[in-house]
């Protein structure tokens, strides 16, 4: 889309728009994390697990346009056709870069459940993301 801009430039919006989305989303998220807590009801927790599964997953859809934005990625993915969103997967990586999370998000956001992340107890102190993770 964007593929006329320096990639200087692609790389700075890229940044810009991965920052304004994770507070913008995370906002939401703590938000709704603050009104669970308050409400201890079975019933209520459900609800606003459900609630928070669908912030996350729109936090993953914004990622993915801003992606498409600024860089078209050729995706070659085999296997994707038999997933279903009813059914639990576990998911594995192999961890050479960073970006292996927003690719696996991308590719999976809402063909799979919402991704679960196994964390080390260090990076729930990472600014904003830590507790999101958490």
């Amino acid at each position: 889309m964007l593929s006329f801009l320096p990639h200087f430039l692609r790389g700075s919006l890229a940044g810009l728009l991965l920052v304004s989305s994770t507070l913008c989303w995370a906002c939401l998220l703590f938000g709704m994390t603050l009104v669970k807590l308050l409400l201890p009801f079975a019933a209520a927790q459900r609800l606003y697990s459900k609630i928070m599964s669908l912030i996350a997953e729109g936090w993953i859809a914004c990622n993915k346009g801003w992606m498409n934005l600024v860089q078209r990625t050729r995706w070659n993915v085999q296997g994707l056709e038999g997933l279903e969103y009813q059914h639990s997967y576990l998911v594995t990586s192999n961890h050479q870069s960073w970006v292996d999370i927003l690719v696996l998000q991308y590719q999976l956001n809402r063909r799979i459940p919402l991704l679960r992340f196994f964390l080390k107890q260090e990076l729930i102190w990472v600014p904003i993301i830590g507790l999101c993770w958490w």
